[in-house]
Order: structure tokens, then C-alpha cells, then sequence
């Protein structure tokens, strides 16, 4: 290892700032759609140029936690990290490094069977968790003769296998899957029949019902199999045809 290998790079003025702020905003010292305080005040804090709190601005913009508004009444304001700014990120991520969907649809696998078994196993007498499941469905029946708002409802049923659990790493994680299948889903509508698509519908939302059903009575295996099956089955369904997408480029460029 060369001198210039081993050397320690010391941060810059304005990474330093935009660390500070990073933190009081995800500590939650500054509130959503809190505004910052005026560059003059965090120019004496800091004791650094406009220059440099403009910097750490514009870090901090580009990660998604502030909005920056310029002239009177202006300055940063806090937005709140979201799980949908890790979604897109990591969606843009995946089509660099050429992923395929069946590699996305398999990181769902993984991620939301063990969650179904585990809303059995742990949460099948929580009267919240289930009627928040049940509301889920009857969203998804109201939306049934409107595809575009079926797939919305169809996509947070999904979302909410994970969210109920209570384990926010995987919720992150399955944002990221759900963001690209969801694009999958909008795109494969095209170019499959109407008939084809409403059917493949009707049966996904009776296995969402099923696997209410089997939530609510503690049935943890049964949750797990019926899941995996379904979602293996989903993966079968945007996967067959000609004109099917194959990576992530394909559905999100």
C-alpha cells in the first residue's frame, strides 16, 4: 500500500454541515416540513461561508431531505425520508447492475412468505392487524372494474403482508421489489388480453382472501405455501408471452 493508498481524506467543510443537519433531521430535531434555520444563522453556527451551507444544501436536496426555495420566505425545508425515494433509487440501482425481474419477483419470495407465516403465527388474535387486512381487501373489491386502481390496491395488499409485521428493514426491501413489479404489472396490461388479465385478477384477489382467512386462524404453514404458490404464480403470469419484459431496464426506462 502506497502513502497516497493509506492517506485519510478529510471531509470537506460542507459535508461536515450537511452531516450535522442529516442527523437532526433524521433524529427528528427538525420536524417534517419544519424550515430550516436562515443561512446567516447556520453561517454563524457553523462558522462557514453562504457558500458552504449552500453546498450542504444542495447535498442534502439531492438525498431527498430538504426542499430548497429560493428568495423571500425560502430556505430548506425538511422533507422526511421516504421508503419510495430507497424504492427509485435502488430501482435505477438494479438497471445499471442489469438485473432481471424473475431476480426481483425471488427477493419478493423470500421477503413476504416468511412475513405471511409470521402474521399467523404472532398475529392471527390482533383484531387491528386483521381488520386492517380486511379493509385492504374490500379496497381491492371496490376496485375491481377499474384496472389501474385494481393494481394500486392489489400492490399495497402486498406492502402490507411486510408493514404489519413490524420489521421496517424488510418493509425497505420490499418497497424496492414492489415499485418494479408494480411498472411490470402497468406494462404487461398492454400487451396481454382483457379477458386473460381480469381472470389473472379475480384469482389473485381470491388468494389475498384466503390467506386473510388462514392469517386469522393461526394457520402459519398453510399461510407460507398458499403465499409462496401465489407468488410464484404471479411471476409465471407477467413472465409468459413474446413481448414479456425481462430486466428491470425494461419496465422502468
Amino acid at each position: 500500500m502506497t502513502d497516497q493508498d493509506a492517506a485519510i481524506r478529510i471531509p470537506k467543510a460542507a459535508e461536515l454541515v450537511a452531516e450535522t443537519l442529516r442527523r437532526r433531521i433524521v433524529t427528528g430535531e427538525y420536524e417534517a416540513d419544519e424550515l430550516l434555520p436562515p443561512e446567516g444563522t447556520l453561517m454563524s453556527t457553523f462558522n462557514v461561508a453562504r457558500t458552504t451551507i449552500r453546498d450542504a444544501f444542495r447535498m442534502l436536496e439531492s438525498e431527498g431531505l430538504i426542499v430548497v426555495r429560493r428568495g423571500a420566505g425560502g430556505g430548506g425545508r425538511v422533507r422526511p425520508p421516504g421508503i419510495g425515494l430507497v424504492a427509485d433509487y435502488a430501482g435505477v440501482l438494479l438497471q445499471y447492475r442489469g438485473a432481471t425481474l424473475a431476480d426481483v419477483h425471488l427477493a419478493r419470495i423470500l421477503v413476504e412468505t416468511p412475513a405471511a407465516r409470521l402474521l399467523a403465527e404472532e398475529h392471527s388474535t390482533d383484531k387491528e392487524v386483521i381488520a386492517r387486512l380486511r379493509a385492504a381487501l374490500d379496497e381491492e373489491t371496490a376496485a375491481m372494474n377499474d384496472p389501474a386502481a385494481l393494481t394500486r390496491a392489489e400492490g399495497r395488499f402486498h406492502q402490507l403482508i411486510v408493514e404489519l409485521t413490524g420489521n421496517d428493514t424488510l418493509l425497505m426491501l420490499s418497497a424496492v421489489a414492489n415499485r418494479i413489479i408494480a411498472e411490470q404489472v402497468e406494462r404487461a396490461r398492454g400487451t396481454k388480453a382483457r379477458d386473460t388479465t381480469a381472470k389473472h385478477y379475480k384469482e389473485a384477489h381470491r388468494a389475498h382472501e384466503r390467506l386473510v382467512d388462514l392469517i386469522s386462524v393461526g394457520a402459519s404453514q398453510e399461510a407460507e405455501t398458499l403465499w409462496r404458490r401465489h407468488l410464484e404464480g404471479g411471476l409465471a403470469h407477467l413472465a409468459s408471452g413474446d413481448k414479456a419484459a425481462k430486466t428491470v431496464l425494461d419496465v422502468m426506462s
